[in-house]
């Protein structure tokens, strides 16, 4: 296991899920949920342009590359003004280690002691929690925030327990315990079908997901203006 979070990023692709889930369990423990990192240690999101971004919740995201294991690589970008959709979240079935690479915003985690820990955040900072752990972000007023985002594991945003509000989430995990376990994934074709048929028993209540209504003009403008730049480079 990687000693320290500047030698696991500089070899996120010797990574393993296991070896994810277990540094950031490990490092959330000791009260590092936020830490930072120098930018060269960071990749560079522009150079993956040709995935287009998807909108989900208040963000848009690509996924670069997705391992046998389902340890994930990508990107999300919060748009300005992205705090009117932050809401608190949990992530029941995966860890999470997201690097801000461009712009500012603001990350709320929960920590070990249960406290809820606030930070402004910007390039180089690292937020980093285990599955099910209540959280949210949110980019500037002025410009987004991009981040690199490290999944264990991918889960598709069409499965059910893709993201849960912390009240209805605290809820399954007391009755359905087995269901907030950290799972491979392998295992998440079968938590789905569970979850769906306790669904329609009324024994599951979970909301909608939710898609960005709005940041296509905003997208438009941003690409533009990385092309302008690039050819006056």
């Amino acid at each position: 296991m990687a000693e320290t979070l500047l030698d696991l990023l500089t070899n996120r692709h010797s990574l393993t899920k296991a070896q994810l889930d277990q540094f950031v369990l490990t490092q959330w423990q000791d009260g590092k949920h936020f830490n930072q990192v120098p930018l060269h240690a960071l990749p560079d999101y522009k150079k993956y342009e040709s995935i287009g971004w998807e909108k989900i919740d208040c963000m848009l995201t690509k996924i670069v590359s997705q391992q046998a294991d389902g340890l994930s690589f990508g990107f999300d970008m919060f748009p300005p003004k992205s705090a009117a959709k932050g809401d608190m979240h949990v992530h029941p079935l995966s860890s999470r280690l997201i690097s801000v690479i461009e712009g500012f915003g603001t990350a709320i985690v929960q920590t070990h002691t249960g406290k809820m820990a606030k930070k402004d955040v910007g390039p180089g900072d690292v937020i980093l929690f285990p599955h099910a752990t209540p959280h949210c972000f949110w980019g500037a007023e002025e410009a987004p925030m991009v981040v690199e985002v490290l999944l264990g594991p991918y889960v598709p945003f069409e499965h059910p327990l893709h993201t849960v509000c912390p009240i209805k989430a605290k809820k399954i995990a007391n009755d359905y315990p087995e269901l907030f376990k950290s799972c491979d994934v392998e295992e998440l074709d079968h938590i789905a079908a569970k979850v769906v048929a306790l669904q329609k028993q009324g024994l599951v209540e979970l909301s909608e997901h939710q898609v960005m209504d709005w940041g296509d003009e905003f997208i438009q403008t941003w690409y533009m203006t990385d092309i302008e730049e690039d050819c006056c480079s």
